[in-house]
This record gives structure tokens, sequence and C-alpha cells, in this order.
């Protein structure tokens, strides 16, 4: 009976012990949860790093659950993670965690081999990170606020181990590579990971522009949405694909000429885009193409009918008044047309 009592005892310690250690794991897993950026690295003796590449690469990890989202240099992935024994493992690289105190992770390298000298990690909480950034913002047609992308603080993670965001669309783009161009898109991924609003901003070959459109359409379903004050938010992505590309060198010695010339080509853009439907940038365009030739006829007339189909009529009509006061005939039909209850702004001296 007494060596019964005996055995119970230490199977009941054994239990308990065990209990103590999945209590231990438990909470540190708990612990660890949401996403760490790093703050600094070193070896694992604390001395400096000279790898400029490793030292000023971006490093954040992410839990959720029982996955973890690695970046590192700015591509993102998914693993599982374990921790057991304060190691902290994921596809065979262990950390001993040697500090978990909100806001502050520290992790020291364990190694296998002696080939690599080991480093030290120190990592903090984003959320703290946050409290010290002032992001941009503007409100979406429902209402919700939008951040513009601050890389590395407010940004999406485009979910691939082997591309970053950027590279990825790039290489479904295929841009001929004889071809010089440049390229500005937009876009935003919403709280939900969602990809909306995609657009060309700037483009020196229209041609192409929906070859583009087409290559960031491939990149729905694999994005994370970017994250302030530890909460979802959605994020106005901007990427500019310079290809090569420089603007035409309008140096002619003849500053009237060189003018005229950057007004047809703004003029040719705005052309574009009016044809597209794409009415604001097509005012931004057109507005540049007049800056440089103020008797560009076509473009005011192009312009104010912009300014109509995008809901500002008084624009149009100081454009069809200027175009009365060029002499264009056609313009005091369209004038009376649309602009009878109209005001010119005056300057009082």
């Amino acid at each position: 009976m007494s060596k019964y009592l005996k055995n119970t005892s230490a199977l009941f310690l054994f239990i308990f012990s065990i209990s103590q250690i999945a209590v231990s794991q438990g909470t540190i897993k708990k612990s660890l949860q949401g996403e760490w950026v790093k703050s600094k690295i070193t070896l694992i003796d604390g001395s400096p790093i000279y790898d400029e590449n490793l030292k000023n690469s971006s490093f954040g990890l992410e839990f959720s659950g029982d996955s973890l989202i690695i970046n590192i240099g700015g591509k993102n992935s998914y693993s599982s993670y374990d921790v057991k024994d304060s190691i902290l493992n994921y596809r065979d690289n262990y950390f001993k965690i040697l500090r978990l105190d909100k806001p502050f992770l520290e992790l020291s390298q364990v190694l296998t081999t002696d080939e690599v000298e080991p480093i030290k990690i120190e990592m903090t909480f984003k959320p703290t990170v946050d409290i010290g950034i002032t992001p941009q913002t503007y409100l979406a047609k429902n209402g919700d606020p939008v951040y513009l992308l601050m890389p590395d603080q407010i940004e999406p993670k485009f979910i691939n181990s082997r591309y970053t965001a950027i590279d990825y669309i790039n290489s479904h783009f295929r841009y001929p590579e004889f071809k010089k161009g440049g390229f500005v898109v937009r876009f935003v991924i919403t709280k939900t990971g969602e990809l909306e609003g995609q657009r060309i901003i700037a483009s020196s070959n229209q041609k192409y522009d929906q070859r583009l459109l087409d290559a960031v359409n491939k990149t729905k379903g694999k994005w994370r949405p970017a994250k302030y004050l530890g909460e979802a938010v959605n994020c106005e992505v901007e990427y500019n694909f310079d290809l090569g590309y420089t603007k035409p060198d309008y140096s002619s010695g003849n500053p009237e000429e060189d003018k005229k010339a950057m007004a047809e080509e703004y003029a040719s853009n705005g052309k574009y885009y009016f044809s597209a439907k794409n009415y604001r940038s097509a005012i931004f365009y057109l507005s540049k193409a007049i800056e440089n030739d103020p008797y560009q006829i076509n473009s005011y007339y192009l312009r104010a009918a912009a300014y109509i189909y995008n809901k500002t009529p008084d624009n149009a009509c100081a454009d069809y008044l200027q175009l009365k006061i060029l002499g264009q005939k056609r313009a005091e039909g369209l004038y009376d047309k649309y602009c009878q209850n109209y005001k010119p702004e005056t300057t009082e001296h």
C-alpha cells in the first residue's frame, strides 16, 4: 500500500511538472502574440556587426495563434513555430528568449554549427513603435480613413517568400526589355486585405498601362493589411516603376520652344486620360500643358469637358471664358449653354 502511494505521489509530481511546463510555454506564446520589429542587432556577445546588409535590412515577427509571419528585407512568409524551454523555433531557426517583457523582446541565436557567428536581436512591440509615428490619412468615399504607406511602419504585408510586392508585380508586368519606360501605379489594400482602387497615375507609354494593372491584379489574395497601433487599417500603396526612363531633354536653347514641346507632351497625356474617362488625371496633364503654353486652345476645350464630367462646371466656365477672350467662336455657344449662372471671380485692388 505504501509503495502504491509512493508511486502515485511520483506520478502526480510528474504530471504536475509537465502541466507547469505546458502552462509556462503557453504563457510565453501568449506574451509573444502581436507584431515585433527589430530595433538592434549585434553579435551574441554584444560586438557590433559590420555587414551592412544584415545590419540595415528589416526584420519582423508577427505571431498570430500558432502561425508566424516572418519579414526579412521586405519579403514576408508564413511559418509555424514552437516554444520549448524558452527556445523559439521556426524552420529550424532557434532563438533563446532572453527577455520577454512587452514592449521588449530579446533573442539570442542558438546554432548547431560553428560556421556562423551567432547574433542577438533586440525587438520592440510594433504598437509601441507606432506611438511615435505621425501618419498621413484621407477619407475614402465611404468615410473610412485611408493611411498613406510608410515603408516598414504602416505597410501591408505581401506574402511571398521569394518576392517583395514591387518585384512580384514587375516580374508579371513583362515590359519589353529593349524599351525604356516610367510608370506610377497606386492602389489600396483594405483593412480586410482586399485589393481595391488600382489605377495608373503616371505613364510614359499608355499602351502598357493595362498590362501593368493586370500584373497588379495578380497580387490579389496575397496581402495582409497594414497595422497601426495594433489595428488593421486601409493603406494606399504607390509604386514607381523606373525602367530606365528619363523625360525628354527640352534644351534647344530657345526657352519658348522648349516650353511648347513640353506642353505638347502634357497635352498628349491629357488626351489619353480623357479618352480613358480618367478625368482627374486628364485635368492634371491638361493644366500642365496650359501652364507651359497659354495658347493651347485644344487643351482648354478638353479640360473644360473634363471639368464638366468631373462635376465642377464653374472651372469649365472659366476655361470657356478664357477661350472667348482668345477669340474662339465655338466657346461662345458652350459658355451660353453651361454658364448662365456662372459669376467669374474678380480680383479687387
